[in-house]
């Protein structure tokens, strides 16, 4: 088994021949289990008549997954879940889609992946059946990991939460929820802090687990709780050590053909599903490792304003290159679950995976989610108009008047640098917020453009600081634009300061990007400044200005 920091929702492959064979090795499930599953899933004459609408290759689909996931035998609405002998048997475990996912404290109980799966499980979208270890489980093991922590030791915080066993009633419910679904299983970290996209990809998950290994899989999601990373989201975040609670669900190993990232975007009577992913398992894209390949695939309508979504067959053009990568009928389901999970549970991005033809939900949440405060938080605005407003104010004249000229022409890169040191001077540093707008009108306008593609959108300006990760940083982060190699969720806790990201590699689609998004950090991917720089990115001082909408970005020499 090997543990996948940072891939909250990293699959691997099953062991050779068990993708397709995996539910044969299961005991059959008892008569007549299928049609109840069915009808007590449903939670309102209206929604039974929605999940039973079994149009054309959809409604198939989802009849086949209805089918392979009673077979499961850990379905949460299945008889045998609510059974007097399950009930018997499994008194601390919770099954995925149960009462509880319907809570109104549903994070806080199971942790947002698990809380979130399963109210996509219960509205009738494929999702995998799996069972919960409750977030109170790990509360006494992760109070001696902050303990650790408060006692100066936080290399010893992992230690003390791997160290301490679990108990034997729980152990054994683990062992056997795992021979229930299969005998290999993921385990996989589920914390209320998940529900805010900054925690993307910040604990981990263990793969290809069997039954007397499930016990040390669980511990290891616990402890990736104290890793340096989580560590420094949480002060950032101006957390204490008591917000550090999670959560672990256990799902059947499945042997991935594709896998990748969704999201919509909905507006007036059309939207748009951007579907980015790779031959098998997703967790090389999620994690930064892989670019992978993307598809914009048009909806006919608005996904909340349709009650039968999900047997839609939207029409994939073309252009984007991933349907030469795993087929236009993948990416067409695919585009259909995204734009159902929209409908159904308000959720704009999925983390999607197909196996022997059907198309599995790995996760489901909101690109911008809630704050504390209550109100979602937006990205930056739109660049605004280049000569006027609040952000010019402060900024030499001489800077608005460039911000306003045409192309450079000769002499314009001295009379930019001369407008910037003078705005330095003014305002303290090219760090003053207030006329970032500003400085990346001008640095776009009149610097040596890079290429690159969008990934987050928004507008920034400033320092360029190159970073690699496991190194500290040449610079200070703060207020710059961060240059990295590949979008590892790791440099998080470099974004939280910073004005913008450009990654040499990886995809829009990877936990990183996620985080950036929910910062409001404008991000473009595929830049490659070498020419522009020369070898060695450090060796003067630049100005950067990125749009993460359109994908430009350009350098000026500071």
């Amino acid at each position: 088994m090997s543990a996948a920091k940072g891939r909250g929702a990293a699959w691997t492959d099953a062991p050779k021949g068990r993708g397709a064979a995996w539910t044969e090795e299961r005991v059959s499930a008892p008569e007549g289990r299928g049609v109840a599953w069915t009808e007590e899933r449903g939670t309102s004459d209206e929604g039974r008549r929605r999940l039973k609408a079994p149009r054309g290759r959809a409604g198939t689909q989802r009849a086949r997954n209805e089918q392979r996931a009673t077979r499961e035998g850990s379905a949460l609405s299945a008889p045998e879940a609510h059974s007097k002998h399950s009930r018997a048997l499994f008194r601390r475990l919770l099954p995925l889609g149960g009462e509880a996912s319907r809570a109104q404290a549903a994070d806080d109980v199971l942790g947002a992946k698990a809380a979130r799966l399963g109210r996509a499980f219960a509205a009738g979208l494929p999702v995998l059946p799996g069972w919960v270890v409750p977030v109170a489980e790990a509360i006494a093991a992760l109070d001696a990991g902050a303990a650790a922590v408060r006692a100066g030791r936080p290399a010893a915080a992992r230690r003390a939460v791997l160290s301490r066993p679990l108990d034997d009633g729980l152990a054994r419910e683990l062992r056997e929820a795992a021979i229930r679904l299969g005998g290999r299983v993921i385990v996989r970290s589920s914390s209320p802090l998940e529900r805010d996209g900054r925690w993307s990809g910040a604990f981990s998950s263990v793969s290809e687990v069997g039954p007397d290994d499930i016990a040390t899989a669980v511990r290891s999601c616990w402890a990736s709780a104290f890793a340096v990373d989580p560590l420094e989201r949480l002060a950032l975040c101006g957390l204490p050590l008591e917000a550090l609670r999670l959560g672990v669900l256990l799902q059947p190993e499945i042997r991935m053909a594709a896998g990748g990232v969704a999201r919509v975007t909905a507006g007036g009577d059309s939207s748009t599903v951007i579907v980015e992913g790779i031959p098998g398992h997703p967790g090389p894209l999620l994690s930064g490792w892989a670019d992978g390949a993307s598809a914009r695939v048009p909806l006919p309508f608005s996904p909340a304003g349709t009650p039968s979504i999900r047997d839609m067959n939207p029409v994939v053009p073309p252009e984007g290159g991933l349907q030469d990568l795993i087929g236009g009928g993948t990416v067409a389901a695919v585009a259909r679950l995204a734009a159902g999970c929209y409908g159904e549970l308000g959720d704009d991005t999925i983390e999607w995976a197909a196996c022997d033809g059907e198309t599995w939900l790995l996760q489901a949440q909101r690109s911008a989610p809630d704050g504390a405060d209550g109100e979602t938080r937006r990205g930056p605005a739109p660049r605004p108009a280049v000569a006027a407003g609040p952000a010019a104010r402060g900024a030499p004249e001489a800077l608005r008047l460039l911000a306003a000229a045409g192309p450079a022409g000769p002499g314009h890169t001295a009379q930019v640098t001369a407008a910037l040191r003078a705005a330095d001077a003014h305002n303290g540093q090219p760090g003053s917020r207030e006329w970032m707008p500003l400085l990346a009108a001008v640095v776009l306008a009149q610097g040596r453009r890079v290429p690159a593609s969008p990934a987050v959108a928004g507008t920034a300006a400033g320092r360029l600081v190159a970073c690699r990760p496991h190194e500290r940083p040449p610079g200070d982060c703060r207020d710059a634009i961060l240059l990295v190699d590949r979008p590892l969720p790791s440099l998080a806790p470099l974004l939280f300061g910073a004005r913008g990201v450009m990654t040499r590699s990886g995809a829009a689609g990877s936990h990183l990007a996620e985080v950036a998004r929910s910062l409001g950090v404008p991000m473009v991917i595929g830049c490659h400044p070498e020419p522009v720089t020369g070898p060695c990115v450090a060796g003067r001082d630049w100005i950067a200005a990125i749009d993460g909408s359109t994908g430009e970005a350009a350098l000026l020499a500071g």
